[in-house]
């Protein structure tokens, strides 16, 4: 029995931007049918993973209802021995998933890549808006334990937090430092809109492609976790973020993977 679990959670807060996220999960898998199972980047192919689908979610209740339903769904899945990929839908759907991992794994590190600080209290009189996961990530893990890179963007209320604009040179300073199980989450607007337009923030100035797969490299052996979220297909005619998004998954199925 496979002991990756591929999960979709199909949410989008009511205060996005541009509505779309939530039908990322099966476009992406759409889209990987257009790519090879072999990965020429580190020369192994997909491994033996389960698709569990996308869970139900309810899009007509109150959002931190939503986000504890969420939860408990995911709580089905979750155990010890395996590790886990989830495909969003927007940013808030990574609190859900970590706080369900953490449960089986207590001493979590979350490293986050990103092209805003999502530290927020509240964002359009929702607190459990993608605009503040990670401050309610905050509030049940140490804040010294959760990294953000890559940002370009925070409102006068964040406060400046982890590094900007880059990510391969400075994570490759910080792993060596950091013993526990990782939790990474990748809103993929952190790449620049040239490469990735389809997302519903974008970002001028994000990083390339090749650095966003070289920095997921360095935590091979280290992550029992990963999200993909913020692709919104619904801001590009374009079958091009579709099949880069496909791209990622593969990657991030081999590294979780690979133990060494």
């Amino acid at each position: 029995m496979s002991k990756i679990k591929l999960i979709g959670i199909p949410y989008e807060g009511p205060e996005d931007f541009v509505r779309g996220t939530s039908l990322a999960p099966p476009r992406l898998r759409w889209a990987m049918e257009s790519i090879e199972d072999y990965s020429i980047y580190q020369q192994k192919s997909l491994p033996d993973y389960k698709d569990y689908g996308d869970i139900r979610v309810d899009f007509d209740g109150n959002p931190g209802e939503t986000l504890k339903k969420i939860h408990e769904s995911l709580m089905e899945f979750i155990d010890a021995d395996s590790k886990y990929l989830f495909l969003g839908g927007d940013h808030a759907v990574t609190y859900p998933a970590v706080l369900a991992l953490k449960e089986k794994f207590s001493d979590l590190t979350v490293i986050h890549f990103d092209a805003h600080l999502d530290r927020r209290s509240e964002y359009m009189g929702n607190p459990w808006s993608h605009a503040c996961v990670i401050k309610r990530l905050e509030e049940i893990i140490p804040e010294e334990k959760i990294f953000t890179f890559g940002y370009r963007s925070r409102a006068p209320e964040e406060p400046e937090s982890g590094i900007p604009f880059s990510i391969l040179e400075h994570l490759s300073i910080t792993i060596d430092k950091i013993q526990s199980p990782v939790y990474l989450t990748i809103d993929l607007d952190v790449l620049d809109p040239s490469e990735f337009p389809a997302v519903s923030n974008p970002e001028p100035g994000g990083i390339s492609f090749k650095e966003l797969q070289e920095s997921l490299y360095l935590l091979r052996g280290k992550l029992v976790g990963i999200d993909i979220v913020e692709y919104n297909p619904l801001a590009s005619d374009s079958i091009f973020p579709a099949v880069t998004g496909a791209l990622l998954t593969r990657e991030a199925l081999i590294v979780l993977n690979d133990n060494q």
